[in-house]
């Protein structure tokens, strides 16, 4: 059986903020220009079985030999018709019908992406992002400080 063991490292009062993927903002004066829209989003869907399966297939191929991959395949095509997997899939659509949940994989992707490690988030995480040299500051205390600025900036502009 494969258990991913996480442990929060946000301070709880950051914990407490992300408890639960719900909406609960009422109206629209009470969120941000940018998520404005957010209560009227569709919920998350939960994809089939055989979606995931055949997803995780063509992800796993390039990096199989072909007698690898056949017995890959062989286990995915046992599991998505098992009955761990009927109890797995019904399990995960109970979470995503509890009342008031609007993506029943917030909460586990930010635990497992963002909260349970202690590795640098911007470097592993956001593989987009990428500090390219800067020729006007060259001193790194400069250099944060600018990052920083920046930052402060965009969120000043997220939460408008």
């Amino acid at each position: 059986m494969l258990r991913i063991m996480t442990t929060r490292v946000a301070p709880r009062v950051f914990q407490q903020k992300m408890a639960r993927s719900v909406v609960t903002a009422n109206t629209e004066s009470e969120v941000t220009p940018m998520l404005r829209y957010q209560a009227s989003l569709p919920t998350l869907p939960i994809p089939t079985l055989q979606s995931t399966g055949t997803k995780y297939l063509e992800t796993v191929q390039p990096l199989l030999t072909p007698d690898e991959f056949l017995k890959t395949k062989s286990a995915v095509e046992d599991f998505v018709v098992s009955p761990l997997a009927k109890t797995l899939q019904n399990r995960l659509q109970a979470r995503a019908d509890e009342p008031g949940m609007k993506n029943w994989l917030a909460d586990w992707w930010n635990d497992v992406a963002y909260l349970g490690y202690r590795d640098p988030v911007v470097v592993f995480v956001s593989y987009f992002f990428i500090h390219v040299d800067d020729q006007f500051r060259r001193d790194p205390v400069k250099r944060a400080a600018s990052l920083v600025k920046a930052m402060l900036s965009f969120r000043e502009l997220v939460e408008r």
